[in-house]
């Protein structure tokens, strides 16, 4: 932009320059024309005055001067010159439109082109007193002509003009551009120049729309990168040319990669023969899937194309482990069977109870404490219950949750508030946060914050203490539950989050425990975008950590 607001202020410059130039040398040419004109009028004075005191003979003493001078009577015949001898070959002079006016005025004077000598001739006549015109004529410089004579200081005139015109210019628009290089789109306010301030509001306006469809997109990448870095299954993305757009972590392993692939084509794996009837297929708009076999391990491989407007614009492939499946199997009979032994246990208690009241044997003044043993078996059931159903309800992989914007200060703050109010083994909870903003589902968070409460305070010692705190980092706003409790050897830190896995089964009995609660916060973390993490050791207590992603 500098650029054009140079050359426009020196294309200004340059045609002021030129156009200056044009009317300074006109000017120059008329004046120099008028004081020919004075001059020679001055010496026909003289002439004239000369001859009507002298005659002719005055005329002599001429011969050498630089104008001609010329005698015509009235006629028009000329009668005397001091250049041309040959009088009589000479043209009628009475058409000349000096001695028209020296007849009728008694002065005249003309510029014009000589009919005889072929020069350019300025003229001047004068009446004489006899009746006959004296005329002087000089030779007189065209406009050419009269350049070359000026045309030295001219143009070192001009030259120092334009090498100031180029300063200038130079200067002028490093001023006028400088603001705006230096204008701020996040205060349209604040502009240089008020003619460009509707633009620079709309570029402020299209700025933060802008700003926050990449928001949205970085953040719906991070929770696609989220989602795919924890699947066991392998994924690649491939576009319409085989490249690579995206490949989880788990199709790296598999297809003995890294991320370098991402870019790349596709036929550059090792193992690429074996998927390229699926990327043919998929080609084609046909969802296929084959069995592979890489490093002794088998895999169901299945792609499937992207279409968009009835063509194929990329191709999805899934990479499932057999041993995967196979262990997923085991889990949901363990999980049956987990489930069905965890509510096997209360409804014996409460079949037990029940028919001892029913039979009459139990004395009048047991039969509360009975009572109290078959409500509390049945609400241990019941929550038992609500926990399978929310696990469950979490496990759907077609669950869809809606996020919004969370302040997770607030939300903390009300449920340790609602805790509190349990006071459950005299344990004290300390709470300590700071403004901070996740992008989540409240419920969710909600129930990460209850379970991990309860967690805490369950395994804790008498009159121990629970600290919940939220803190705000750069990056991230992290949640922490610390305890003063039993704590959790090293190699017990994966399992707890497993169904139903207890470190000491009596213990969970006593304090109610269903087993599932830290399996819950950790699918609720998963669909949160969120990591947890513990830092834990026998006798010194446990903090449990979870990172949330900032809004």
């Amino acid at each position: 932009m500098a650029k054009k607001v140079f050359k426009g202020i020196l294309s200004v410059a340059i045609l002021v320059l030129l156009v200056t130039t044009f009317f300074i040398v006109n000017e120059m040419y008329r004046s120099f024309t008028n004081s020919q004109l004075e001059v020679l009028h001055g010496e026909a004075k003289v002439i004239a005055y000369g001859i009507n005191k002298d005659g002719l003979e005055f005329i002599d003493q001429f011969d050498d001067a630089d104008y001609r001078i010329t005698i015509i009577n009235e006629k028009g015949n000329v009668i005397y010159d001091n250049i041309d001898n040959d009088i009589n070959a000479m043209d009628n002079h009475l058409d000349r439109e000096e001695v028209i006016k020296a007849f009728s005025d008694g002065y005249g004077s003309s510029i014009r082109q000589s009919s005889t000598l072929m020069e350019r001739y300025i003229y001047t006549a004068i009446l004489l007193n006899d009746g006959n015109v004296v005329r002087l004529a000089s030779t007189y410089p065209s406009v050419f002509h009269f350049l070359t004579l000026i045309a030295q200081p001219l143009l070192v005139i001009i030259l120092f003009i334009i090498l100031v015109s180029l300063y200038i210019a130079y200067k002028l628009a490093n001023r006028i551009v400088k603001p705006l290089n230096e204008i701020d789109t996040d205060m349209p306010d604040q502009v240089p120049y008020n003619e460009i301030r509707p633009i620079m509001e709309k570029l402020s306006a299209q700025k933060r729309m802008i700003e926050h469809d990449e928001e949205t997109l970085r953040r719906k990448r991070q929770e696609f990168e989220t989602i795919t870095a924890n699947m066991n299954e392998g994924l690649l993305l491939l576009n319409d040319e085989m490249t690579v757009v995206d490949i989880n972590k788990s199709a790296q392993i598999i297809l003995e990669t890294d991320e370098e692939l991402i870019g790349s084509n596709i036929s550059e794996i090792s193992h690429f023969e074996k998927l390229s009837s699926l990327f043919e297929d998929a080609l084609l708009s046909h969802r296929s899937s084959k069995k592979i076999k890489i490093n002794g391990k088998r895999y169901d491989a299945e792609a499937s194309p992207v279409e968009m407007d009835k063509e194929v614009i990329g191709i999805v492939l899934f990479l499932f482990d057999d041993a995967f499946k196979e262990a997923s199997e085991i889990i949901r009979k363990e999980f049956a069977s987990n489930v069905s032994h965890e509510l096997k246990t209360p409804l014996q208690t409460i079949s037990g109870y029940s028919e001892l009241l029913k039979s009459g044997f139990v004395k009048q003044e047991d039969q509360g404490e009975f009572a109290d043993k078959i409500y509390l078996e049945s609400q241990r059931m019941m929550k038992l219950i609500e926990d399978i159903i929310k696990l469950s309800h979490l496990d759907n992989e077609e669950l869809q949750i809606r996020k919004e914007r969370i302040d997770l200060d607030e939300i903390c703050r009300n449920a340790v508030e609602t805790i509190r109010k349990d006071k459950i083994n005299d344990i004290e909870l300390i709470y300590e946060g700071e403004k901070t903003f996740v992008y989540g589902n409240k419920e969710l968070i909600e129930s990460i914050i209850y379970n991990l409460c309860e967690n805490a305070i369950r395994y804790n010692v008498k009159n121990g203490k629970v600290y919940v705190s939220v803190k705000s980092k750069e990056e991230f706003s992290a949640l922490e539950v610390m305890d003063t409790g039993i704590g959790i050897e090293k190699k017990y830190h994966e399992r707890i989050f497993e169904r139903f896995y207890r470190i000491d089964k009596s213990r969970s009995k006593n304090t109610g425990g269903t087993g599932l609660g830290l399996s819950i916060v950790k699918h609720a973390c998963i669909l949160n975008n969120a990591k947890i993490e513990l830092e834990s050791k026998p006798g010194k207590g446990s903090t449990f950590r979870v990172i949330f992603p900032k809004a």
